[in-house]
């Protein structure tokens, strides 16, 4: 038997596809080179060296699809599963008579950094493997070819970074502008184009949903339960609450995206809720990851934490009769009555004393406290002015842009200082009967809470067991009662 009769060839062909709408490199245009670059006179000669024909070529395709050149080899799916076949090959090969070759369509098929192309020639070298391209710019059989490679790759790698640091520049130069890069609008804003770009708007759908939530959250809700009301899941939710999105601003790498000035956050799009309501927001999602106002269990009763005993004052907790029926009862055990009692007493009250009211919805303004930029602004003039004060004529225009920019931000932070926080009333266009008719049990006890109700709960003894006060927190009639007071 003659050594041409021994020998095998088999050729893995490596296609590789970053995205899945790049025509110019499709999978069938790189399978289309290489078939024809086996008729070629380079492959051929080879073939002719080993006395192979074409047709007894064994040829193995590995198609890596949405995979990105800078990616390493291992971690690509199908490369991993050609050099794990070129291995198993090279270990059953007992005889030595079979030769090996990889082809790919261009260099950045294979890597897009010269390390890791050095790493998969390192490898073909370690495995008896030639890797060569269909344009003929690579071949590693030999020295030049090999030398030729690693120039070619470090090109490679060169305009890999090249375009890298253009699309980073882009990306800051959108953010500077704020203008909206890729990807999804974050809940409450949709994407809208002009001037042939994108930027966010207030989805005004969403964005009443959003400050439903953050309403019922101030109003001593849990992120659990109003994530159920604006439509998100939990952490979903208390992701959105902890960033700076619903103030229109956005995050960059941890940190909030500033202007030139670097002072002025970049604004995205409008602001959802108001800086007083974010720091309400956080206040009271602080206090509940604390412990230091722990939401009532869902089982607890309707006016329970509004209910007290009269003997004890201690609050009201639910339970159940020995009948099963659900009840109001002191802890202490001094005195219980049925929960459908004293919910039905206090609707009544509650209709007939606020019923026929117009319902309000109530949201906070203000709250925007930039005390800190404004102070860091001034203590930056001044270093500006030191510098001012000795520069000569080269640098005296440098220094005098820069204390143009610091004014023109500091007016803008003197514009938005806003730290007073204020109720701002908002009617709703229906009356209290009409929101506790809409309401869940759950949004019942917020009306109820809203409006201030107590209720003191008395022994059967007593003909009226049950006394209801509606306490609510009025800084106009406080300050009336004192007058009065005083002039008394």
């Amino acid at each position: 038997m003659t050594l041409a009769a021994q020998i095998r060839v088999i050729l893995y062909a490596y296609l590789r596809l970053s995205r899945e709408n790049d025509g110019s490199a499709s999978i069938d245009t790189q399978r289309s080179a290489y078939q024809a670059w086996m008729d070629g006179s380079e492959f051929q000669r080879w073939l002719a060296e080993l006395g192979v024909t074409r047709d007894q070529v064994e040829v193995r395709e590995y198609v890596d699809t949405g995979v990105s050149g800078a990616r390493p080899l291992e971690l690509r799916k199908h490369m991993k599963r050609l050099m794990r076949d070129v291995e198993q090959s090279r270990r059953l090969d007992r005889t030595g008579a079979v030769r090996r070759m990889l082809i790919g369509w261009k260099l950045d098929r294979y890597a897009r950094s010269v390390s890791e192309f050095l790493r998969l020639t390192a490898w073909g070298e370690a495995h008896g493997v030639r890797v060569a391209t269909t344009d003929n710019t690579i071949n590693t059989s030999t020295p030049t070819g090999r030398m030729v490679a690693v120039v070619l790759a470090a090109l490679a790698e060169w305009e890999r970074d090249i375009i890298k640091d253009r699309i980073t520049d882009g990306h800051a130069t959108r953010r500077a502008q704020g203008r909206w890069g890729a990807g999804r609008a974050p809940f409450g804003y949709r994407i809208v184009r002009r001037d042939e770009a994108a930027y966010l708007e207030v989805d005004p759908e969403q964005a009443q949903k959003v400050q439903a939530g953050v309403r019922e959250l101030i109003a001593s809700g849990t992120v659990a339960g109003t994530a159920r009301t604006v439509g998100l899941s939990e952490p979903q939710w208390r992701r959105l609450l902890k960033a700076p999105t619903l103030r229109g601003h956005r995050n960059h790498k941890g940190s909030l995206v500033l202007a030139a000035d670097g002072v002025t956050p970049v604004q995205f799009a409008e602001p959802i809720v108001s800086a007083a309501e974010m720091l309400a927001v956080r206040q009271r999602m602080l206090d509940l990851a604390t412990g230091a106002d722990r939401a009532p269990r869902q089982a607890t009763p309707r006016c329970a934490e509004m209910s007290s005993c009269y003997r004890c004052a201690g609050r009201l907790n639910g339970g159940t009769s020995d009948k099963g029926v659900p009840l109001y009862r002191c802890k202490a055990g001094h005195v219980t009555i049925y929960q459908e009692t004293l919910n039905n007493r206090v609707e009544a009250e509650f209709l007939k004393f606020w019923g026929s009211f117009a319902e309000v919805d109530v949201h906070l303004e203000g709250g925007n406290d930039l005390s800190a930029e404004m102070v860091e602004a001034k203590e930056q003039a001044a270093r500006i002015g030191a510098q001012m004060a000795s520069a000569g004529p080269l640098m005296l225009a440098t220094y005098e842009e820069m204390s143009a920019k610091l004014e023109a931000a500091y007016a803008r932070l003197l514009a938005a200082h806003d730290p007073e926080v204020r109720e701002v009333e908002t009617p709703t266009g229906r009356t209290m009967g009409d929101a506790w008719a809409a309401s869940d049990e759950a949004g019942k006890t917020r009306l109820l809470r809203s409006m201030g109700l107590r209720v003191v709960l008395h022994p059967k003894s007593r003909e009226d067991r049950l006394d209801i006060d509606w306490v609510r927190d009025d800084p106009e009639s406080d300050a009336t009662e004192d007058a009065a007071e005083q002039a008394v």
